[in-house]
């Protein structure tokens, strides 16, 4: 239930409207208000007491609820209006049926005690009166103390709350008592509530698992600075000092600042969010929304004012050349520097990798890549499918499908030799070529380990990386228009006395593979809960099964054997450390999200160092999970953490 504002009721407990008569006052009066005669303000406000009670207590929170340990829908009464009262100071609430505000007028005199100020309008009300009184007109007595309030309520505000537990559970980290050891190194940092602004659970739960990233907490800290020094190289070492950062940027670096801070209570996201805004207009409004569309509009808007800031540092080392000004020899070294630069915002260096999408025609064996970075992987929850593709094994599959190609084009794979169209110059560049698509053939869908391989009725993420890096085989409607193909053949139509005939396109079977060829150090990965059956009718379902992750999880079956750093044969292992968690429908939702107090991994500026072996996971082990939905923060145990309903799921690297 929402407070109810007593500048609009009509309480029963409330005396009635005086009906004396209105006289006009001098403009110094105590007790002119509004018009009104009010003959309780001398006798009601007591400046000096305010001062010394407001100092003394905890802002923002009833005092009676703090001392009867009250909630109100399952929050504090901290987050409701409040009511100070300006004879003591005294803040009091002002829910219904319970109303400490209103007890505390009754239980002394009544009229040494009847004046307030809430701290949501900034309106003064006389209990006895039972009138709004005006602020502005008194200035020895209300507005005075009116003043004071709201320049003690900036103050507090901008520092972060104190913590208020009005109820018994494991919560936050903070230091512990003297002569107490916590357990914990104390470079952990702590995990706090965050204070939704209005359906922005999306965005809290996001901000948990990136407040405990710590290598973004590490590189916002250096690079946060104007001036920070950025080292470019090829073609030659560039020093670039860097600009302030953009508004974005400043307000994710004073967000994770106050999240690290300890000793203080849940965070107010105000700031950040709505520079996100700014960015994202869409996010305006305070609608439920998608936390993966929001990490992707987070990161990449960040992403986009640091390469801004890359690209000014460069030009301001080149002395701000323009298009009219620079020599040729000027815009080449800008463009090369600009396009390392633009590499090395944080940004990339901790989320972003790359994706390789291999496509190869069954026919010619011609290879095409595509690449593609990512910030998140996302994987659909699907019940596995066993195709004859993959029951075939080796070259089997190979041989079938090369047989059927042939027979439906025409002519051999690669071989000239059978055309009486080809001269001895050509069946040479021919069998070189064959030479070149065999080895690319051999290497082209290979991984970086053995291949995963889940049961039947695995639904794991695992198993549905499995799914995304499975090789597809393109026939039928989905043949590959191979250009290699279509080139050769219209060669073969030119040399023909046909010379006129039209040229037709080659459509050819294919295999597809998508495989991951970068790692980032921190890899999400998505779970599409959500898919939208009739988008005219708005009709949407959501994926509600369990899905199995691994607290170590070895991305080497998924990985291309090219993959950059990274050999053959190694473990590719990454250690989880947060989830978002998506309860409900698509549209009425609620999440939430587990994190992972760990201590934060000391690593060099080189990722994926490839030394032999396998690489350590005992540190998976170490370290303590904590449940956090808003300002509620809870420690869990790992089982629980294991049986959530992953919407996202942040891996970090190993060493």
């Amino acid at each position: 239930m929402r407070l109810k504002d007593p500048f609009s009721l009509k309480a029963a407990d409330m005396t009635k409207r005086t009906n004396k008569p209105r006289k006009p006052r001098d403009e110094e009066s105590s007790d002119e208000v509004s018009g009104l005669t009010c003959q309780h303000v001398s006798k009601a406000v007591d400046l000096s007491s305010v001062k010394k009670s407001v100092l003394s207590s905890v802002w923002f929170v009833c005092s009676e609820c703090l001392k009867e340990r009250t909630m109100i829908d399952g929050e504090p009464a901290a987050s409701h209006d409040i009511l100070v009262c300006l004879k003591c100071g005294v803040q009091g609430c002002n829910q219904s049926g319970i109303q400490h505000a209103v007890k505390h007028h009754q239980a002394f005199h009544p009229e040494s005690h009847c004046i307030t100020i809430s701290l949501s309008t900034w309106k003064a009300w006389c209990f006895e009166c039972n009138e709004e009184l005006s602020t502005h007109c008194n200035k020895k007595a209300l507005a005075q103390t009116l003043d004071f309030l709201q320049k003690h309520s900036v103050k507090a505000t901008s520092a972060s709350p104190k913590i208020i537990k009005l109820r018994e559970e494991p919560s936050d980290y903070a230091d512990p008592p003297r002569g107490k050891s916590s357990g914990i190194n104390s470079t952990l940092v702590p995990v706090k509530g965050i204070n939704n602004l209005g359906n922005t659970c999306f965005f809290n739960a996001v901000m948990q698992n990136l407040s405990q990233t710590h290598m973004l907490i590490d590189l916002i800290q250096e690079v946060k600075e104007k001036g920070y020094k950025l080292r470019i190289c090829p073609p030659s070492q560039l020093i670039v000092a860097l600009p302030s950062p953009e508004p974005l940027t400043a307000a994710m670096f004073l967000f994770l600042q106050s999240m690290k801070e300890s000793g203080k209570g849940p965070v107010n996201p105000k700031i950040l969010f709505n520079q996100l805004c700014q960015k994202a207009p869409r996010f305006k409004g305070y609608q439920q929304q998608d936390s993966q569309e929001l990490l992707h509009y987070l990161l990449d808007s960040i992403r986009v004012e640091e390469t801004k800031r890359v690209k000014a540092g460069i030009l301001k080392a080149f002395n701000n050349p323009t298009e009219k000004t620079a020599d040729e020899e000027t815009k080449r070294q800008v463009k090369a520097y600009g396009k390392e630069g633009v590499k090395m915002n944080f940004v990339d260096r901790i989320f972003v990798g790359e994706l390789t999408n291999t496509i190869m025609c069954e026919e010619c064996e011609h290879i095409s890549t595509v690449k593609e970075a990512f910030i998140d992987i996302s994987l659909p929850i699907i019940e596995e499918r066993v195709s004859c593709y993959r029951m075939l094994q080796g070259g089997a599959v190979e041989q079938l499908v090369t047989a059927v190609s042939k027979v439906n084009l025409g002519f051999s794979s690669g071989d000239c030799s059978t055309s009486t169209h080809c001269s001895p110059e050509e069946q040479g560049e021919a069998q070189t070529r064959d030479n070149l698509h065999h080895q690319h053939h051999q290497g082209a869908f290979q991984v970086l380990s053995h291949s995963y391989t889940p049961s039947s009725k695995e639904c794991s993420i695992q198993s549905c990386l499995h799914q995304f890096t499975s090789v597809e085989l393109l026939m039928g409607n989905n043949k590959l228009l191979c250009e290699s193909c279509t080139e050769r053949r219209q060669k073969q139509v030119r040399k023909s006395s046909a010379a006129d005939k039209k040229l037709e396109k080659i459509y050819t079977s294919a295999r597809k593979q998508m495989l991951i060829s970068s790692l980032p150090p921190v890899i999400t990965l998505h779970l599409k809960r959500f898919h939208q059956v009739v988008a005219s009718l708005n009709v949407d379902f959501t994926v509600n099964r369990h899905v199995d992750f691994p607290l170590v999880l070895d991305l080497a079956p998924f990985c291309s054997a090219s993959c950059k750093n990274l050999a053959a044969g190694e473990r590719v292992l990454y250690s989880l450390y947060g989830i978002v968690e998506h309860s409900g429908s698509m549209r009425g939702g609620h999440y939430t999200a587990y994190v992972k107090v760990r201590a934060p991994h000391r690593k060099t500026e080189q990722h994926h160092k490839n030394l032999p072996g396998a690489r350590d996971a005992s540190s998976s082990s170490q370290g303590q999970w904590v449940y956090v939905s808003d300002t509620t923060v809870q420690t869990v145990p790992e089982s629980r953490v294991l049986n959530s309903q992953a919407y996202l799921l942040f891996y970090e690297e190993m060493l």
